[in-house]
């Protein structure tokens, strides 16, 4: 049940995917807008996919956690789309946002994964993490990217041929950006 809008009209990354792509787009800086600003949203946010179980709260060390997470995933997106790895000082902040939701290996019905380890929505968060890593053995990891638009940060799915694709809109962000290195060019052109 991941979002379906995606600006410039772009399908969503495939499921499970959509999952990681829609807890990180639950936070829309350009509009000022984060759909689990509290703990109880968030809690409904994980219920509403099936990630947890009612009754299954958010106390305020997991939510201060879960937007590390975001953030942190958010980042590493931003990295597949700049070709370039976080710096060693960003890398330590990601591996703690990512190391609050542990993982263990078990067998399943599709043979053995990761699957989080914990209880209740510390679970299901760690169902998160264990998603990008998968998906990260699996070659898909690098096709979900961030806007590179600074303002925006959307998580968007590259399913161009060359994977070349740097804003979540072509028409919007892409746009943004080109006139502000025009603007750019011609002030410096001018002084």
């Amino acid at each position: 049940m991941a979002s379906s809008f995606q600006p410039g009209g772009r399908p969503p990354a495939p499921a499970p995917l959509d999952l990681v792509q829609d807890f990180v787009n639950t936070e829309i800086p350009d509009w000022n807008r984060d759909d689990v600003a509290t703990p109880a949203a968030l809690g409904a946010w994980l219920e509403g996919r099936g990630l947890t179980r009612p009754g299954d709260d958010v106390d305020g060390e997991l939510f201060v956690a879960a937007r590390a997470l975001r953030s942190a995933l958010r980042e590493l997106a931003l990295a597949n789309t700049l070709g370039v790895p976080p710096g060693a000082d960003r890398r330590a902040a990601i591996d703690a946002a990512l190391g609050a939701f542990p993982l263990v290996v078990r067998a399943g019905s599709e043979g053995v994964g990761l699957a989080p380890a914990g209880t209740g929505a510390a679970r299901g968060l760690g169902a998160l993490v264990a998603l990008v890593a998968e998906a990260r053995a699996a070659g898909a990891w690098e096709r979900l990217k961030a806007c590179r638009q600074e303002t925006c940060g959307w998580l968007f799915y590259d399913s161009s041929r060359n994977r070349s694709s740097s804003w979540c809109s072509m028409q919007v962000c892409g746009s943004r950006e080109k006139s502000r290195a025009y603007r750019h060019r011609r002030a410096g052109a001018e002084g």
